[in-house]
């Protein structure tokens, strides 16, 4: 054999190795480009059967991904970073009171159990299980507010009245799941649109992806990528030899935040009523506006104030002077941030909303020129 058929020969060899290699790679992507896709279906008959299927068992791995880059709040690292990293969770959901989500990270494993007699959480790091008491008015957001079901279902119940239509179907963890698109009819509201993807069959969403107005890339997308409809087994953890039980009240806003429990807010603020006067169980702080155009304030300590007017300036936030004091604001779309500080009352509020700079500046300066009755 010839030295020039000889090296065609082992030309010949690799290229069958790398064809066969690159099949095998791509046998993953192939599947799932043919795999089914969910046919289009009514979106308002989608949305209502999302909103039902609360009561849909299902198990599986979820990830949720956030591109915001937000500033270190006081008190809030645990908050931010659901909205600025990558969030792998497995969950076994039996029903809206029974079920259990574990946060994998590398820092370690976080589970919280729901059960019918309250709630429970196991830190592998510390190897602390701990009892949690009471049912706080508003809490803060955590891990498992991020899984498909849930996001999807709370942005609906927001957005009642807003537009919906469909969306191509698509293959996500082995459901052909079709798609709705709801489009804020607010012009205040930061969010662009809300894309979300469920089974037609049973209303369970699978994938929902949140884009900011103006941006053509979600800022927040979460989808399972395995999944199984069935009822799990979900049963209260206990404690093993060597590890510490402890009991604890359920956080909530007020107490992360330490919010004045007795500062009156008024009962609306840029032209928007108070939803909530309560929120968070205390007086100090109130949630304003309807639907994605919402907003919260909250009656802070100075020093608290002072630690978030700090971060907010170090990650791009402007103070600007105001009737009756300053603001800093900070803009992180879709996010909208406010730090006031009253010369008037001598009170500083955090502020914070999917709505435009320009509402919580109006909002910044009303709570500026606010004495200390509240008028």
């Amino acid at each position: 054999m010839t030295p020039s058929v000889v090296r065609w020969e082992k030309r010949r060899r690799w290229a069958v190795v790398a064809a066969v290699a690159a099949v095998l790679v791509s046998v993953p992507s192939v599947v799932s480009a043919l795999s089914p896709a969910g046919a289009a279906v009514d979106p308002a008959r989608l949305r209502t059967l999302v909103l039902d299927s609360a009561g849909r068992p299902y198990q599986g791995y979820a990830e949720s991904a956030g591109s915001l880059a937000l500033p270190e709040l006081p008190n809030l690292a645990a908050v931010t970073t659901l909205f600025s990293m990558r969030t792998p969770m497995r969950v076994w959901y039996a029903g809206p009171d029974r079920y259990r989500v574990d946060i994998l990270g590398t820092a370690g494993e976080h589970d919280l159990y729901r059960l019918p007699d309250g709630e429970y959480t196991w830190d592998y790091g510390d190897n602390t299980l701990t009892e949690l008491i009471g049912e706080p008015a508003v809490r803060l957001p955590r891990a498992g507010d991020l899984l498909p079901p849930e996001l999807a279902r709370r942005i609906l119940r927001a957005a009642p009245g807003d537009p919906v239509s469909a969306l191509p179907g698509r293959n996500v963890a082995g459901v052909a799941a079709s798609g709705l698109r709801l489009v804020p009819a607010d012009p205040d509201t930061t969010i662009g649109q809300v894309d979300l993807w469920a089974d037609p069959a049973t209303g369970l969403p699978v994938r929902v992806e949140v884009t900011a107005r103006g941006q053509r890339a979600p800022i927040l997308v979460t989808e399972f990528h395995e999944l199984a409809q069935t009822t799990p087994v979900v049963e209260a953890p206990r404690p093993v030899l060597g590890s510490g039980f402890t009991v604890a009240s359920a956080p909530d806003v007020s107490d992360t935040l330490g919010a004045f429990n007795q500062v009156p807010l008024p009962p609306a603020l840029a032209g928007r009523p108070v939803t909530s006067s309560d929120f968070g169980g205390v007086q100090g702080a109130a949630l304003y506006g309807k639907g994605l155009a919402s907003f919260a304030v909250i009656a802070v300590p100075r020093a608290v104030a002072n630690a978030a007017g700090d971060a907010a300036g170090k990650a791009g936030g402007v103070q600007v002077k105001l009737a009756g004091g300053t603001v800093v604001q900070l803009s992180i779309t879709p996010l909208s941030l406010a730090i006031v500080r009253s010369a008037v009352s001598r009170r500083s509020y955090l502020l914070a909303g999917t709505v435009t700079a320009d509402v919580l500046k109006s909002v910044a300066d009303e709570l500026s020129r606010l004495r200390r009755g509240g008028r």
